[in-house]
């Protein structure tokens, strides 16, 4: 049997397509989630999450709703990846890909950014403040830190920590006649979203840090 490469179910050496998902074993460019895609985890890219952030901003501000962006990175990185093979610690990233996705709501969504340095994970959380938002990154820490990644090694145990970059339901645009494109959305956002993480960062690990989206 062979494993899938989009959702690492099993799939009989002779099959052209995956039973599970459907996606062809032969041409992953045929299929409609190719690019979008990371080939690891499993989940969405960066280029995904970046489109998606710029349309979600876009309709929080013109629709005066509130909106969260969390970016996730896995705590002590440098000793995981000097530790761990690298089949290992593809494992561990799928598998805590797939412990972010239970974590989170369904109308949330989750990517994988960073395939360099330390790994990231960004978080979208539609209609969502900054308690929200504070609230959505405890219960995902919470739910990485109690569970045992049992395929990793000695790493069975591990923590994440969070940053966060919301518009409020309030916020509104210096200019009111037009809107900030997509482009400028994401790029704030996600920035500001790093920025909260690296500020708790020099405050430990396994933390949280939110703050308020500013242009």
């Amino acid at each position: 049997m062979a494993t899938c490469w989009y959702c690492s179910s099993e799939v009989p050496e002779t099959s052209q397509y995956c039973p599970s998902c459907g996606h062809s074993q032969t041409d992953r460019t045929s299929s409609p989630l190719f690019g979008v895609v990371d080939p690891v985890t499993g989940i969405w890219n960066s280029k995904f999450v970046n489109a998606l952030v710029g349309q979600e901003a876009n309709r929080a501000v013109r629709y005066h709703r509130p909106l969260s962006v969390l970016t996730v990175e896995l705590d002590h990185a440098e000793h995981i990846h000097k530790e761990l093979e690298a089949v290992q610690i593809e494992g561990l990233l799928r598998e805590l890909a797939e412990r972010l996705g239970q974590a989170i709501r369904d109308t949330d969504t989750v990517g994988f950014l960073d395939a360099d340095g330390p790994p990231h994970f960004a978080i979208v959380l539609p209609e969502t403040d900054e308690q929200g938002a504070a609230l959505a990154a405890d219960k995902i820490r919470r739910s990485i830190a109690s569970h045992d990644f049992g395929t990793t090694g000695a790493w069975r145990r591990i923590t994440v920590s969070c940053g966060a970059a919301t518009i409020d339901a309030g916020y509104r645009p210096m200019d009111e006649a037009g809107m900030m494109n997509r482009r400028e959305y994401t790029g704030n956002l996600l920035r500001q979203a790093y920025e909260a993480l690296d500020y708790g960062r020099s405050a430990g690990t396994n933390r949280t840090t939110v703050g308020a989206y500013r242009p």
